[in-house]
């Protein structure tokens, strides 16, 4: 789902979520809290965050341009006016409790089923893909210093399991995900990148593929179902995802070969992928590692071989207030490092991994879905901001 999609229509039932092997057993009273937490998140969605928007309109521009003569020419500016209003404070409590809500619900489900879970996620020796952990790796902070998205330990979390993180990750995907374009697998990313990848560069024709900060794999298996000739590799620096995203891969039949590597220090020779992808990784780095990693997807890239990354639009453009209402995640949803990506300037720094600047292209595209066959069909309940250039 793209991460700005605020839901409409009617709200899908968990019981819509794509199943496999490694999912958990759920219960009556576990599809009936699912369900009420989609419900009450659509709900806060369609209903209370366009009265947070109209707070803005009716009363706090108003104050605002009777304080300063003007208009507001910064979120920095809007927020102050916006954090006293009432209707901004119960959207952003009830959004906070939905994801509270969400996690409280997945852990225990998780908890009481795990060990039943690790057996299953046990991948025999005729595995289609591999997995190369590295146990030296140091993981980043900014990765272990906070609970992203409010998961609880984030994703470097083994719990007794090993894979604790990825089974928390996966478990009731579907409802944060609010169904729609993200698809019952989660998978509607990695359909989108597909998508744009054909149509922006059609002689394109990967034999080799990387995607970076692959989580559980969710948008990676998208890529070798588009491009089945082709080798895909798939990074991640933290272990636990990375265990359970193999044995995923593996029961749903999709040869992927996954590593623990960070994106700023890859391991791979120099020139070495046709493709290099991510899906929402890079709003979840630093700037500095920012820079790195673009340097080091530079350096794998075959000449003429091309990065894509599907991502959160910029703030460039945007009226003062949209930009405040969309900074909701980096100061109450655990994403520190949202906002300056948001802020960065894109060509700057295609241009300084080595990119040619008019090579970059910074567009929305549609959502899309991908068939088992790998036929990719567009959709039009949804959009994503997708960012690529060529070497």
């Amino acid at each position: 789902m793209h991460p700005e999609r605020e839901g409409r229509g009617r709200p899908p039932s968990i019981r819509h979520e794509g199943r496999h092997a490694l999912s958990p057993d759920l219960s009556h009273d576990d599809f009936s809290r699912f369900d009420f937490q989609m419900a009450s998140y659509f709900h806060v969605a369609q209903h209370v965050f366009p009265a947070a928007k109209a707070a803005w309109e009716n009363r706090q521009r108003q104050r605002f341009e009777k304080d300063h003569g003007r208009a507001p020419e910064t979120r920095f500016e809007v927020r102050p006016y916006m954090h006293a209003d009432p209707a901004w404070q119960v959207w952003s409590s009830l959004k906070r409790n939905n994801m509270e809500m969400n996690y409280w619900n997945k852990t225990g489900i998780i908890a009481r089923q795990e060990d039943d879970l690790l057996e299953r996620g046990k991948v025999a020796g005729n595995a289609r893909g591999s997995l190369r952990l590295n146990p030296d790796l140091e993981v980043p902070r900014y990765l272990t210093s906070v609970d992203i998205h409010c998961m609880p330990g984030g994703y470097d979390t083994d719990g007794e399991s090993g894979m604790y993180a990825g089974m928390v990750y996966d478990n009731g995907g579907f409802y944060l995900a609010m169904g729609g374009e993200a698809g019952p697998w989660n998978d509607g990313a990695g359909a989108a990148d597909v998508a744009v990848v054909r149509s922006r560069y059609p002689d394109l024709k990967p034999k080799r593929i990387l995607d970076l900060g692959c989580t559980i794999g969710h948008s990676t298996l998208p890529l070798k179902m588009a491009w089945p000739e082709a080798r895909v590799d798939a990074i991640d620096a933290c272990a636990a995802v990375l265990r359970y995203a193999h044995a995923r891969a593996e029961h749903l039949g999709v040869e992927i070969h996954f590593s623990q590597q960070d994106a700023q220090d890859l391991d791979f020779e120099d020139e070495s992928f046709d493709l290099v992808v991510s899906t929402m990784f890079m709003h979840e780095v630093t700037q500095k590692a920012m820079k790195k990693m673009g340097r080091e997807v530079y350096r794998v890239l075959k000449p003429g071989g091309v990065m894509l990354h599907n991502e959160q639009p910029q703030y460039h453009g945007q009226p003062a207030d949209e930009q405040f209402l969309r900074e909701w995640d980096t100061y109450y949803n655990n994403e520190p490092m949202r906002c300056a990506f948001r802020s960065m300037d894109l060509g700057a720094w295609v241009e300084d991994a080595g990119f040619d600047r008019d090579s970059l292209i910074a567009a929305t595209a549609p959502g899309a879905s991908i068939s088992e066959t790998g036929e990719v069909r567009t959709r039009n309940d949804g959009f994503w901001f997708m960012i690529s250039a060529r070497k």
